[in-house]
């Protein structure tokens, strides 16, 4: 078997599971996102811009393809992802998704007229990975300013 290789389980598959399932399936994707048991995840969200569906809406008015593609990827993990599995994803470096990673920055700012806005809190995970957040209202927004885009 491949190690690399995965599963894709709908959101809504995955509603229909036992709560013993989604704890269990919840708790392995935590553990490989490199956070333990107990964890708060609230904490991970601190600081992080709030975006109302309006705001998603707004924040998706003219993204590059690139950036919806990104956007789209941690909405369906749920605002929780690695930064390699977004680069895998996406065929690319680090390094070449600087650019993007920042015009997102740069975006969130404008639509929040907040300065010091961040749609993403960023976690070192081991020595060649990070682990990345975006608040659970955020998902929320952008998985809702998505569908209604498409």
């Amino acid at each position: 078997m491949n190690e690399r290789g995965g599963i894709i389980i709908p959101y809504a598959a995955i509603k229909t599971f036992s709560a013993e399932t989604r704890a269990e399936l919840s708790e392995f994707v935590l553990a490989a996102m490199g956070i333990t048991a107990g964890e708060d995840l609230a904490d991970d969200e601190e600081g992080l811009a709030k975006l109302s569906v309006a705001d998603a809406k707004h924040f998706l008015n003219n993204c590059s393809e690139k950036s919806v593609a990104i956007l789209s990827e941690i909405v369906s993990r749920e605002g929780r992802f690695l930064m390699t599995d977004i680069t895998r994803l996406l065929n690319a470096t680090p390094d070449q998704l600087r650019g993007a990673w920042a015009g997102l920055t740069k975006r969130v700012r404008t639509i929040t007229k907040n300065p010091e806005a961040v749609l993403l809190n960023w976690y070192k995970s081991g020595d060649n990975d990070w682990r990345v957040v975006m608040a659970s209202q955020t998902v929320n927004s952008m998985r809702t300013a998505l569908s209604e885009r498409n």
